[in-house]
């Protein structure tokens, strides 16, 4: 994508850059670029990046495109104007832009692209020696929340409350064409399957990884359903699962009263989440590792190679295909 300079300038202000910079007595240098920092999870990995890039002595500049695809990637072409070859640290609005990203850059250029969190295809990895994936599977997520899921529901057989014989279930997901949200709802679903849990979506809506919406569809879930109809509910991320539990209190539900109580399940394990679970206000979530992630992008830009080994000794992970994932872990409250 290609405008005029003046523009160019103009959508850069526009996306408030955060030229917030640690500095060191070394002079290693990245820009970071933030899909939306309103998010919950990215919110944090932001805290705790800037934090170890201020241990280690690198110096980040950072750019948040608040969801906006064409003033990230107006933003991503000026930076490819910069030629001191710094690296970049990309978490996309759009993860369909990775291709003709890379295809823009100079046919000299040996700079360092590490995408992050949000996922791009092997084919764009491949198109550039030097571009990386840093995130996590999200099949590894759902199957995980699925796995909490099950183990409560053989802990509580009397789950059925309106005995129809099988699990109704809510689902709030991301945005409807966002791969991880589609891997996540998909493995939850088989999952269920492979341990014979009989269920039924009775309401599914893609609440786009953010609380409010989360809070609303939850409240909708509700009102058409009532409470005796819902006997779980999955989210694809933290978010949307602390609207669905804002919602629910609310109501006296997943507060104490044991008999008003509605498993909620989301991914990411941010702060807000955490403590809900161990409040006994969510059943659990599926750690979305941002101190490791922060680790490993710090540690490839100061490495700055394209050795697959060198990376993978210093992050103590293996590299496969140029992609490095985080893995996960369960968190639960053993209700």
């Amino acid at each position: 994508m290609k405008v005029n300079n003046a523009l160019k300038v103009t959508v850069v202000c526009s996306q408030l850059l955060l030229a917030s910079s640690v500095f060191a007595a070394e002079s290693k240098s990245a820009d970071v670029f933030y899909y939306n920092l309103t998010d919950s999870f990215i919110a944090n990995l932001d805290k705790i990046l800037t934090q170890e890039g201020s241990e280690q002595g690198i110096n980040l500049k950072k750019y948040n495109a608040a969801d906006d695809a064409y003033a990230q990637s107006e933003t991503l072409d000026i930076a490819l104007a910069d030629k001191k070859n710094t690296p970049l640290l990309i978490n996309l609005v759009d993860s369909s832009y990775a291709g003709e990203f890379l295809a823009s850059l100079p046919k000299d250029t040996t700079r360092q692209i590490i995408f992050f969190n949000r996922n791009v295809s092997d084919a764009v990895l491949a198109s550039y020696d030097n571009a990386w994936f840093v995130g996590t599977s999200p099949r590894e997520s759902g199957r995980y929340q699925a796995e909490i899921l099950v183990s409560y529901l053989k802990a509580h057989p009397d789950y059925d409350k309106n005995k129809n014989g099988v699990l109704d279930l809510v689902m709030l997901k991301g945005e409807q064409t966002h791969l991880d949200a589609v891997l996540r709802t998909q493995e939850v679903l088989k999952v269920l399957n492979e341990q014979g849990i009989k269920y039924k979506v009775v309401f599914s809506a893609n609440a786009n990884w953010q609380f409010q919406k989360g809070f609303d569809f939850m409240d909708q879930a509700v009102s058409s359903l009532t409470f005796n109809n819902i006997e779980a509910v999955v989210c694809n991320n933290d978010a949307m699962a602390m609207g669905a539990i804002t919602d629910l209190n609310q109501y006296g539900y997943n507060l104490e009263d044991a008999n008003k109580y509605i498993p909620v399940l989301g991914i990411d394990a941010i702060p807000e989440a955490r403590k809900a679970v161990e409040e006994g206000r969510m059943l659990g979530t599926v750690c979305n590792d941002a101190t490791k992630l922060s680790e490993v992008l710090v540690t490839m830009v100061k490495l700055d190679t394209k050795d697959s080994e060198e990376i993978s000794k210093a992050i103590g992970l293996p590299v496969l295909d140029k992609r490095i994932s985080i893995p996960y872990h369960k968190i639960c409250n053993a209700q």
